[in-house]
């Protein structure tokens, strides 16, 4: 059984996606735990506006959430301009872009400060990363993270931007075949900007979804986002399906859709929409949690205990992209992540020692009854 405080975090999210106030709860509600669980999921602007006036709320409660709604205006005022400014740039240095995932559904929504998001993902053509780096250097951002798919640079306090090489991990199987490439497929009006056809674009989401869920599960702002695309964008299902068959996709997509509609438009749940509801509103806003533990043994086929020291090949590429190629190194860089993330090793053994084997299988179940 949902305990009923997410219950009502859920009803508050449709009341701002709908501009209404949220009715007084039915139930007695554990205001700390909502707010954590909304906090955690970074939909806490979207319980507050819901919230807003509104007199039975805990006034500690009502004001971290009113403080989560600011910086959230505050955040994106401070990325849009940025915004304009990077890209203004990348037009100067003759920089092909498509901007990418929350910056661009955020505009879907009927205010953009509904859809928070964590950084600003930006795809761009490899070869020109060093135009890239001098751009944000200059603007002051300095590399956080730089992998086989992203490099990540951070200007603080507030603008993060990653920069896509690729639209997927090329470590899940849906990462190696998705063949979409913006500057061949994509639509544009100059050849600098591109942006995705509606159908496309849905199908990436969807692609990205699977990937979260391959990786570590997903939180409840993947959900709205899928609820706000059906009802904004319009849609060849045929289109969407037959691409989604070749992924294997077709039966999460379903899952997923039911989801949405019983959380969303009053549709009816199943056992396995409540099994759904149940694991996502486990995960914080990128999921996490046994499923991240789960993954990070390829899936439960390895120990838990070793892949979180000696993790394979492919998972060592994902931070280390020379390994791809050579896979002779593998034992150098386990060498190296034990001293890159020495910091982390304790708390990594202790999160999968926290796990049994049942944790394991019921994951696999859920996996297989959302068609993943």
């Amino acid at each position: 059984m949902i305990e009923y405080y997410k219950k009502y975090l859920i009803k508050c999210l449709n009341c701002c996606l709908n501009k209404q106030d949220a009715p007084a709860p039915e139930e007695e509600v554990d205001w700390e735990k909502l707010y954590r669980l909304a906090k955690l999921n970074a939909v806490d602007n979207n319980v507050y506006y819901a919230l807003r006036n509104a007199d039975f709320i805990p006034e500690n409660i009502f004001s971290n959430l009113e403080d989560g709604f600011n910086r959230v205006l505050a955040k994106q005022a401070a990325e849009n301009e940025e915004l304009d400014i990077v890209l203004g740039l990348f037009r100067e240095r003759m920089v092909p872009y498509m901007l990418m995932k929350g910056i661009i559904t955020r505009k879907l929504y009927p205010e953009q400060f509904m859809r928070s998001s964590a950084d600003i993902d930006i795809y761009y053509n490899e070869i020109q990363t060093g135009t890239v780096r001098e751009i944000l250097f200059d603007r002051g951002y300095n590399i956080t993270f730089s992998g086989i798919n992203e490099d990540i640079y951070k200007n603080l306090p507030y603008l993060d931007i990653e920069m896509h090489k690729l639209l997927l991990s090329p470590i899940t199987k849906i990462g190696k075949n998705f063949k979409y490439s913006p500057f061949v497929n994509g639509i544009t009006v100059d050849g600098l900007e591109y942006t995705m056809a509606d159908d496309d674009f849905y199908i990436y989401h969807f692609c990205h979804l699977a990937q979260h869920f391959y990786d570590s599960g997903a939180g409840i702002k993947f959900f709205m986002d899928i609820k706000i695309i059906r009802d904004i964008l319009n849609l060849d299902m045929e289109y969407v399906y037959g691409k989604l068959k070749k992924f294997h996709l077709i039966k999460f997509h379903d899952e997923s859709v039911k989801l949405v509609d019983y959380w969303f438009n009053g549709g009816e749940a199943d056992e396995v929409t409540e099994m759904y509801e149940k694991f996502v509103l486990s995960f914080t806003a990128y999921g996490a949690g046994a499923v991240f533990d789960f993954n990070r043994t390829e899936s439960g086929k390895r120990n838990r205990y070793i892949s979180a020291i000696f993790p394979s090949a492919e998972r060592l590429s994902f931070r280390y992209p020379e390994v791809r190629n050579k896979k002779y190194k593998v034992p150098y860089y386990w060498v190296k992540r034990l001293y890159d993330y020495r910091g982390t090793y304790k708390q990594r053994l202790g999160d999968v020692s926290k796990h049994s084997n049942r944790d394991f299988n019921s994951i696999k179940d859920f996996y297989n009854k959302i068609g993943l």
